[in-house]
């Protein structure tokens, strides 16, 4: 049971401000208001912006935990701070165990020198010996299927063999804890089910996972539990259904483009939406609330339900 598992990852408290740069105002504005030049100067240094906010939750050993929200929530910061990469401004983050990292694969490889070696030298700054990492090259080379490329320099590697190459790597160092950026959107679709594969498979081994994701699906598809960002601030925790769902709710409210597929989505999908109408009191509930601010969509389904009775008793 996950609920009894051993907490490996606590985040307490974690918050993370960045200073906001002000341009410098024009000389010949300098020169003909000096004191408010000076005011502006002083004023400077007092702008920041609060990627992270006082965001607190607990991971256990083997759950597959995802973190979704808009762009600019501050779910990638946030993973920065768990891999060590950043440090929270205040807050403490505690991870028990070996932690590999899928945040922006191949940012650390050297251009000039060949795959192979580029794979060696990551390992070894993964704390892993020459040893260890000549042994899983075969592994990682097949996995990221580069086997004709890996003794040529990597300047010569598309966007595309950069990416594979660098989560073969992380993959395949035998973490207990992985966390995942939105690193899986590049690439082809045979390679991104590919690495799902992978991830499902440490999944099963019961590696513990935290995945910062826009693909919803995924998110439902794999996780154990999921949490909602806003603004820095993490809103919501809970199943991943209801997470997302909340998330699109969310989305649907700033934007009609959004609104609209969603409920044209639901219009396709009536059998699917009155089955968790009944399954899912909580759910039914939120989708009342909805149809109320949105009485057009209601209007819609009212008039769909009527065409179709009226289809049905039409004689052959």
């Amino acid at each position: 049971m996950l609920s009894e598992a051993e907490v490996v990852l606590s985040v307490r408290g974690v918050s993370r401000r960045y200073p906001l740069v002000v341009p410098g105002q024009a000389l010949k504005t300098t020169l003909l208001h000096p004191g408010q030049a000076f005011g502006a100067w002083r004023r400077r240094g007092r702008r920041e912006l609060w990627a992270v906010r006082d965001v607190s939750f607990e991971v256990r050993r083997g759950e597959f935990f995802s973190i979704v929200g808009a762009n600019g929530s501050g779910k990638s910061t946030l993973l920065r701070l768990l891999a060590g990469l950043s440090r929270p401004t205040r807050g403490s983050v505690e991870a028990r165990g070996r932690v590999s990292t899928l945040l922006e694969l191949g940012s650390g490889f050297h251009p000039q020198v060949s795959g192979r070696d580029n794979v060696i030298m990551n390992g070894l700054l993964m704390g892993r010996t020459r040893r260890e990492m000549e042994a899983l090259l075969p592994r990682i080379v097949e996995f990221a299927g580069l086997r004709e490329f890996i003794d040529q320099p990597m300047r010569t590697y598309s966007t595309g063999m950069y990416v594979r190459l660098g989560f073969a790597i992380a993959a395949f160092m035998d973490p207990e804890i992985l966390l995942v950026d939105e690193v899986l959107a590049v690439g082809d679709a045979r390679f991104q089910e590919k690495c799902y594969e992978h991830i499902a498979g440490l999944q099963r081994r019961g590696v513990t996972i935290v995945m910062v994701s826009h693909d919803l699906a995924a998110v439902e598809r794999f996780s154990d539990r999921a949490a909602l960002m806003e603004r820095g601030r993490m809103v919501a925790i809970g199943p991943p259904g209801k997470i997302v769902g909340l998330h699109l709710e969310r989305l649907a409210e700033t934007s009609p483009e959004i609104r609209q597929a969603i409920e044209e989505g639901m219009a396709a999908d009536e059998e699917g939406v009155r089955k968790r109408l009944e399954e899912d009191p909580e759910w039914a509930a939120a989708f009342a609330a909805a149809l109320e601010r949105n009485p057009a969509f209601h209007e819609k389904l009212r008039q769909d339900t009527e065409r179709g009775a009226g289809e049905h008793a039409r004689p052959d």
